[in-house]
């Protein structure tokens, strides 16, 4: 089955209506009119994780799942879809020339999206104020990186899941005690016996079992952009999530997943994974834990496929590509840069010299005239001031 992005006519031109993150509406670019989009009603589906599972495995073996015209980067792999009358442009997240021409199998719709509510313009004063302050990046940048015909639209492809955890674990708590322990000092060029408090830990075997709801566990289904980057533009206000509807795309571009749902499960079993051992550790209580064995049961589990919008665009500087992305709801902006090596050891150079000077005045005023370095005695005197352990 072909899928291709609708078209909104314009009820007074014909042209196309772009939807308008300003006005959360379909407008017209040429004769100014505006079509509000319905208000939908209908709540946020999560979807059976399980049995998603099973129709995707039955759709593989009978080869019957839907295919979406898409176009493939060939320099970055991303792969996104363009409108049903266009057959080439530039790639959103590299720049690079791209041409229609291949097929993707696509199984799970998207059911829901964030809208974009940044627009265009307030993207490009959003990355002209993050390019000021890298201070650490060539003066030349600049000039090389105001491409804002290229700064386009996107929607990134997100998994999010649900799912009840129980864990049954083995470990041990450590019980932190002290020991006094004589040795040998060096005072004024005598061999002096002193004590100290020496920490022990005593284990002792625990288990036990931890339970744990999760919620909205996202996952980005993106294999385009760097996680660094992705991981970045978070967080995402996922409690303004809208039905998914193709007049919100209008005048942007959607990425096809490239991480699947049972993929993307796993991902996000290693963030659950992460929370879960904290709740050990806290099940287990102490002073220290040791975890042997955790085996969990996800229960309940379920999932939605949606859409998040960001601002993407590349630019090239000394033949090498830089990509920023910026979250088109918050405006929150991450990417790659260059540095400048000569600004760097400028400031580095600024650095020590302020230090030395520092230094200087201090030893004008004969801050210096007092202090023993590395002496056993200074380092001695300097123990002895703090309070001594003296046992439960």
């Amino acid at each position: 089955m072909k899928n291709s992005q609708s078209h909104f006519p314009c009820e007074q031109c014909g042209s196309d209506l772009l939807y308008s993150p300003e006005h959360q509406s379909l407008e017209c670019d040429h004769c100014g009119f505006k079509n509000e989009i319905p208000v939908s009603f209908e709540p946020i589906r999560e979807y059976d994780f399980r049995e998603a599972l099973q129709d995707l495995e039955r759709l593989r073996s009978s080869g019957q799942l839907s295919q979406v015209g898409v176009i493939k980067c060939p320099s970055c792999a991303a792969q996104f879809e363009l409108k049903e009358n266009e057959h080439a442009g530039n790639c959103p997240f590299c720049s690079t020339p791209v041409i229609k021409g291949t097929e993707q199998s696509r199984h799970i719709r998207p059911r829901s999206l964030l809208p974009f509510s940044i627009t265009h313009d307030q993207a490009i004063n959003v990355f002209d104020n993050w390019m000021k302050t890298r201070w650490f990046a060539p003066s030349a940048l600049n000039s090389h990186a105001k491409r804002n015909d290229k700064l386009t639209g996107v929607y990134l492809p997100y998994w999010t899941y649900d799912s009840d955890t129980q864990t049954q674990y083995q470990g041990q708590r450590g019980t932190v005690y002290y020991e006094r322990q004589s040795y040998m000092a060096r005072v004024d060029g005598r061999s002096v016996r002193r004590t100290r408090n020496v920490a022990r830990v005593r284990w002792s075997p625990k288990s036990g079992r931890v339970r744990r709801h999760f919620d909205d566990v996202l996952i980005g289904a993106s294999k385009t952009l760097p996680r660094t980057i992705i991981d970045n533009l978070a967080p995402w206000d996922l409690g303004k999530l809208v039905p998914y509807s193709e007049a919100y795309l209008s005048g942007f571009r959607s990425e096809i997943y490239q991480i699947t749902v049972d993929e993307g499960f796993l991902r996000a079993q290693q963030i659950m994974d992460y929370t879960i051992r904290q709740d050990i550790r806290r099940d287990i209580g102490g002073d220290q834990q040791r975890i042997s064995h955790a085996s969990t049961d996800h229960d309940r589990t379920t999932y939605k496929h949606l859409l998040l919008p960001i601002w993407s665009a590349a630019f090239k500087y000394r033949g090498k590509t830089y990509r920023y992305v910026i979250n088109g709801r918050t405006g929150k902006v991450h990417g790659e840069r260059p540095f400048s090596f000569i600004k760097i050891a400028a400031a580095a150079t600024l650095a020590a010299s302020m230090a030395g000077g520092g230094a200087y005045v201090i030893d004008q005023n004969g801050g210096f005239d007092n202090i023993q370095f590395g002496s056993p005695s200074s380092y001695y005197d300097y123990q002895t001031t703090q309070p001594t352990f003296q046992g439960f």
